[in-house]
């Protein structure tokens, strides 16, 4: 079934990171944002900009991204 599934909340359009390090990646860890693509049952295509591919992932290995600017307050101030 493509489309959404409840047991993980995943729709298509969602922002997503990698929770695993990945051979499009030297098997270096990467914090990079994706964006999903299509879903079925246990997988989701993802095109990540750090790579600029569609890349096709197991949908445990994903996790939704926070949305906004990630930031200290407190960082910056004199």
């Amino acid at each position: 079934m493509e489309g959404w599934t409840p047991r993980d909340g995943f729709k298509v359009g969602d922002l997503v990171t990698r929770v695993i390090p990945s051979h499009h990646t030297n098997h270096e860890h990467s914090d990079a944002i994706g964006v999903i693509i299509t879903l079925n049952a246990h997988l989701a295509k993802v095109y990540f900009y750090d790579t600029g591919k569609n890349e096709i992932w197991n949908r445990k290995v994903l996790k939704k991204a926070q949305r906004g600017i990630q930031h200290d307050p407190k960082e910056g101030r004199v």
